[in-house]
């Protein structure tokens, strides 16, 4: 303890060593070489802090860690002092000081290297200018075609209002008119054969009602659903699922179901496709031929573009596209008049479908068949 105090009370003094330029053998060239070099790394080292505090002082909101840099300032301002000391023991011999210094760079070196050890993970996930750029360009791209769903979104939106208000209106305007025969026959206190075909048809025109509303419902679901249960799908299972649902229909009808199955199973969300394939089966049951019996070919493989494709194709009706193409799947079309039907089905499915990142394309002839290909 008392080489301790003794150190510390004599910090500055140089009785005990003579000026380094007497101790060994200098020559003017060799000990103002090491001079100058002393005091030049010194004056870079003090530059090199004052470039840092300029950018601290005019970027310290943006500046990624900013306490690991103000240890480096004082690690390098440190490491200059050390330089500046040997050099004045030339004249002044400080070797207390010296030490001291060393010292204490050395405890701000060690400081500096954990911290730095700390933060490096973070450093290492830090973008570079390339791949911000990028980022940008990403996310720039991202924005438009989200712009342009949006935009797609709010014309199929007004289009959707437009057909709903029309397909509401009309059923209510019949409920509100069968309502006023309906208390004209009751205060007349008439024939009640009239009255329960008045009732019969107000409860009609509340199912139409109903129905609407419930096939803007599956419209907003599909618009919403996110139909993530992805996994292994088997087509054949999933198709004689389908046809068990529907057993009456198909049995009635005497449908034959033909399979080609290039590969049994496809990755996608079985919700999905589920109600992609029911709609296309059930719809080539009811728009059936009266001539044949109803014929099903379901194919699954690989197309020439290495994607999966699933056609359903039938021998029904057929669907003039010359006439009808454009039309096809749009909301509350519908081609065929004598079958009940709500003119939603095929715009689910497309929307189903391309949700999911797929296409869907038709081919049809009137009296012959139609050809529906799922892209996925």
């Amino acid at each position: 303890m008392e080489e301790v105090k003794e150190f510390f009370l004599k910090l500055l003094m140089n009785e005990a060593w003579p000026a380094r330029w007497f101790c060994g053998r200098w020559t003017n060239f060799h000990g103002w070489l090491y001079i100058l070099s002393s005091i030049t790394i010194w004056a870079a080292y003090f530059a090199i802090p004052l470039s840092f505090f300029y950018l601290i002082s005019k970027r310290k909101d943006e500046m990624p860690f900013v306490k690991i840099l103000w240890l480096f300032i004082l690690f390098i301002l440190s490491c200059g002092l050390t330089h500046f000391i040997d050099a004045l023991i030339f004249w002044y011999p400080v070797y207390r000081l010296s030490a001291f210094v060393l010292f204490i760079t050395a405890i701000i070196s060690w400081f500096a290297v954990i911290s730095l050890y700390k933060v490096l993970p973070l450093a290492l996930n830090l973008k570079s200018p390339l791949q911000l750029e990028s980022i940008v360009v990403e996310r720039t791209k991202q924005l438009e075609e989200s712009n342009n769903t949006l935009t797609r979104l709010n014309e199929e939106m007004d289009n959707f209002i437009y057909s709903a208000s029309h397909d509401l209106k009309s059923p209510i305007n019949n409920i509100e008119g069968l309502i006023q025969l309906l208390k004209d026959e009751l205060e007349n206190d008439n024939d009640p054969v009239i009255i329960n075909d008045l009732i019969r048809r107000i409860e009609s025109s509340t199912m139409r009602v109903k129905g609407t509303i419930v096939n803007l419902t599956d419209i907003v679901k599909v618009q919403t659903k996110p139909y993530d249960d992805v996994k292994e799908v088997s087509i054949r299972d999933l198709i004689e699922e389908i046809i068990d649902e529907n057993e009456i229909l198909v049995r009635l009808n005497a449908v034959m179901f033909r399979f080609d199955l290039k590969m049994e199973t496809v990755l996608y969300s079985r919700q999905a496709l589920k109600s992609v394939l029911y709609n296309l089966i059930v719809n080539a049951i009811k728009y059936r031929s009266p001539f044949r019996l109803p014929e099903i070919d379901i194919y699954c493989g690989y197309n020439a573009d290495n994607r999966i494709e699933i056609i359903i194709q039938d021998n029904g009706l057929g669907i003039d596209l010359n006439v009808n193409k454009d039309r096809l799947f749009t909301l509350f079309k519908r081609f065929h008049d004598h079958v009940e039907g709500s003119g939603i089905g095929l715009y689910m499915i497309k929307k189903i479908i391309e949700n999911k990142g797929g296409k869907i394309t038709v081919e049809s002839t009137v009296d012959v068949g139609t050809a529906f290909k799922i892209i996925i």
